[in-house]
This record gives structure tokens, C-alpha cells and sequence, in this order.
């Protein structure tokens, strides 16, 4: 198959990169204007400042041919082998390029406007989930739209609270002390610091739950029919141990699970099967589910709605072998996972700011050839015939491995880390991928969910 992938951010790269690896024709189209991925919820975001912008569009230059997505959109419209062409969206925010082209026929995936507004809409994901998931509850949250009422409300209550910003990007904040008093000032620093980010589309403040052990199953389906059923455990703040700030996910584990498991009934009832339904193409859906380990009782997250996530998107594709049989097992049908595996991917940061407090650009990235299918670069261009960073984000590639036991492909993903070279490279270190030393860890919570009865395993844990 040709791919063209739709990106703005820069996640689907790393997947284009492997896709012509493997011999693939690929072509990205890159989405060029802001304002082109905001919805009405962001309409007071910041815009984006030139140097961002030019070194967002420099991303895999050099390394992949890129187009503009609206000079993409009129090729596509144009194009007769449509059977033959797969077309991905790596994020939701992209629905306005996949509704125009949604109707002409290409395999691949279309999320919608009310996809990206389910996701980024925390009051309307609690209430869709009030009204459809009846084994999960929503946590008591209060919504803002200046840091002041926030303030206000906080120095008249007694709980802790986690800071949840609307705008997609915006951070999350969860205190890292039990002092009321500590936590609140954690809270209203955050928002003192970021004020613009946070009131550009509101904010929430959720009640913070004790003991917090966090699941995120995750359904694929194709033209409504259902393809398979993963587990994904993440480990999202930046240090070892489950300490310091929140990350997207700083660490991450992946396996095949029963549909009929009883994580699974929980996690996708009837109303899912209906979305995927009145979905063309691959459709994606996950809910994070957050667990109290004192009492058991399961609380909402957050969605992925209509789209992968990332890592896990990297690390599902690893366990699968190859890009392009991930994406043609699912467009044919088939389930492309195997039984009995188990997948890692792992974050590696470069923390480095520039004098304008952006990740830091132009810096050496070298590697060894044999890691290739294992490494998933994240933010880079080619001059001539080196490799440096791009200087978009403070991800400079994800390393992954799969194998029949949480530590082998713990191994296989840091020996891949091994032969990777950025100087300065920040990481999660194989430790947290097999200690059972704390209860948040990876192991710990597989051990918690088998114990719950919430699926089964085929692959050794350790």
C-alpha cells in the first residue's frame, strides 16, 4: 500500500519513517496553519509563534517527502487507485481534513469534530460517561475559567484537587503531597505560571483520588467490526519511582486482552460498539480508568477518543513486527497482535531549553543501524548527513521492545536504548519496567488487575 499520513504535531513521523523503512511509499501531508486544528474550545488559544512554527514544519526534513495537507486533500480528491492508498490521521484535532475526504473511499481512519470535542470536553466526557458506563464514576469536579475563582474556591475547601486544563496541550497538575495546604499551593502555582495556557479554553478542578492505580484498556475496531482488545499500564510522571511532573507517558506496557475479560465489560460498554459502528475505517477507543487501591471503586480518566495513543501506538506496532502489517492486518480485518506477548516502549527527553525556553535545536542524534525497527525518532531533520533535533518538543524518540515476558522485552528495548546517542538523553530506567518495589509500578498493577479477576496473561511477568 502508498500511506499518506496527516500530521500537525509530528506523531505520525516517527510511523512514516517506518513505513519506508519496510518499503512502503509514504507521504506526509503536513498540516501548516494553527488555527486549522482548533476547535471553538480553543479559540483563545495563543497563537503559535513563528519560530515554533518553522521548526515544527522543519520536522523529518530531509528524511521524508512532505506536502502541505490542502495541496494533499485536492491530490487525494483526484486520485483513482483509492483501494490502494491507506490514509492516517495520527491525532482526533485533525477531523476537519479527514471529513472532507472521508467519503471517497481510502482505507484508513476519520475522526470527527465530535470525536476531538469528546476528548478535549472533560465536562461532556463525565456526563457521557454518567449516562453510558454504568460500572465506572465520575469524580466531583469544578469548572473555571480564571485562575482567580479557582483560587477563591480552593482556599475554602479541605480536599486536594488536580488541576486539569481544557486545551489540549494544557498540563495536568496532581499534587505530590497530602498536606491541603502543600497541594493547594502546587495548584495555584501552576496556575500563576501558566495562566494564559489555562484560561485560553478553562479549566477544571477534579477531586483527587487516594491510592490511584491507573488502567487504560484500548479497543481497535475496522468498519464497525471489532479487531482486538489491548491493555495499556503507563507510567506518565518523569522519575523513577512514579515522582515528579506528569509526562504524556513517560513509560509504557501493552498486551492483547479477551474482549469478553472483565476489565474489558467495564471499559467499553454497548455504546462503544455503536460509535465504532457509525465509523468508517479504523476506530480507536480507550478510557483510562482510575482506581482507588484502598477501596476498589473505578473512576474516569480521561479519552482517547478516535484516536491511538502515544507511546502506545509505537509500542503496539512493535509488538505486531512491522508498520505496514499492524495497518493491513487491521484494514483486512484480521487481528494483527500475538497471543501470549507483551510490549514496552520507553520515553527518551531531551530536556534541554534554548534561551527562548524551547527544547533545544540542532544537537547531534546518531545510532546503530540494527536498532532501527525499535527506535521511533520524535523530533529531528537531516542536514546533509547528519541528524539533529528539531527543537519541538522535549521527546527525542521512544525506544521499544516486545518478547514473552516483561523483562525480555524490557531487555530488547533498552538494549535499543543502548545504541542510541543524544547527549544529555533523560530516561526511565529498566527498573520501573520490572520492580514490584512500589504499588503504582508496571508489575505491581498487572499483579492488581490479575488478582481482580480483570483479564488473563499468557506471558511471564517476573
Amino acid at each position: 500500500m502508498k500511506y499518506i499520513v496527516f500530521t500537525f504535531e509530528g506523531y505520525g513521523l516517527p510511523v512514516a519513517m517506518q513505513l519506508q523503512r519496510e518499503g512502503c511509499e509514504v507521504l506526509v501531508a503536513m498540516v501548516e496553519d494553527q488555527e486549522d486544528v482548533l476547535s471553538e474550545l480553543e479559540k483563545n488559544l495563543p497563537p503559535e509563534k513563528p519560530e515554533e512554527r518553522k521548526r515544527r514544519l522543519a520536522q523529518y526534513d530531509g528524511l521524508l517527502e512532505k506536502r502541505p495537507a490542502r495541496k494533499v486533500i485536492e491530490e487525494l480528491k483526484r486520485t483513482e487507485d483509492r483501494e490502494g492508498t491507506f490514509v492516517f490521521f495520527d491525532l482526533n484535532h485533525l477531523y476537519r481534513f479527514a471529513e472532507e475526504i472521508q467519503a471517497l473511499g481510502f482505507p484508513g481512519n476519520y475522526p470527527t469534530a465530535a470525536d476531538y470535542t469528546l476528548e478535549i470536553d472533560r465536562e461532556l466526557a463525565k456526563r457521557f460517561v454518567e449516562e453510558n458506563y454504568p460500572q465506572v464514576r465520575v469524580g466531583e469536579n469544578r469548572r473555571f475559567e480564571k485562575a482567580a475563582q479557582a483560587k477563591a474556591f480552593m482556599e475554602d475547601s479541605d480536599d486536594l484537587w488536580v488541576l486539569k486544563g481544557l486545551e489540549e496541550d494544557a498540563r495536568t497538575v496532581v499534587p505530590d503531597v497530602d498536606d491541603v495546604e502543600l497541594a493547594r499551593g502546587q495548584i495555584l502555582d501552576a496556575l500563576a505560571q501558566n495562566r494564559e495556557e489555562y484560561e485560553s479554553a478553562g479549566f477544571i478542578l477534579e477531586r483527587l483520588i487516594p491510592s490511584v492505580l491507573e488502567f487504560t484498556p484500548q479497543r481497535v475496531y475496522y468498519d464497525g467490526v471489532h479487531i482486538a482488545t489491548l491493555m495499556v499500564i503507563e507510567n506518565k510522571p518523569l522519575g523513577a519511582g512514579n515522582v515528579g511532573p506528569l509526562t504524556d507517558c513517560a513509560q509504557d506496557l501493552t498486551f492483547l486482552i479477551d474482549p469478553d475479560d472483565r476489565i474489558s465489560q467495564i471499559a467499553f460498554p454497548p455504546i462503544v460498539d455503536e460509535m465504532a459502528k457509525a465509523h468508517r475505517g479504523v476506530f480507536y477507543w480507550d478510557a483510562s480508568l482510575l482506581i482507588d487501591g484502598r477501596s476498589g471503586k473505578i473512576y474516569f480518566g480521561e479519552f482517547c477518543a478516535n484516536r491511538p495513543g502515544y507511546n502506545a501506538l509505537y509500542n503496539q506496532i512493535s509488538l505486531v513486527g512491522s508498520a505496514s502489517k499492524y495497518f493491513e492486518g487491521i484494514a483486512a480485518g484480521k487481528n494483527p497482535f500475538p497471543d501470549n506477548e507483551v510490549g514496552v516502549a520507553v520515553r527518551l527527553f531531551n530536556l534541554h531549553e534554548d534561551d527562548e525556553g524551547l527544547p533545544l535545536a540542532g544537537a547531534t542524534i546518531d545510532y546503530k543501524p540494527r536498532i532501527e525497527r525499535d527506535l521511533w525518532l520524535t523530533d529531528l531533520r537531516r542536514r546533509k548527513d547528519r541528524l539533529l533535533s528539531a527543537g519541538t518538543k522535549s521527546t527525542i524518540a521512544v525506544a521499544t521492545g516486545s518478547g514473552h515476558s516483561v523483562a525480555e522485552a524490557a531487555r530488547r528495548a533498552h538494549r535499543a536504548i543502548d545504541g542510541f546517542s543524544f547527549e544529555g538523553t533523560f530516561y526511565r530506567p529498566m527498573f520501573d519496567l520490572v520492580s514490584r518495589e512500589y504499588k503504582t509500578s508496571i508489575v505491581s498493577r498487572i499483579d492488581y488487575g490479575l488478582q481482580r479477576g480483570f483479564y488473563k496473561v499468557g506471558f511471564g511477568i517476573g
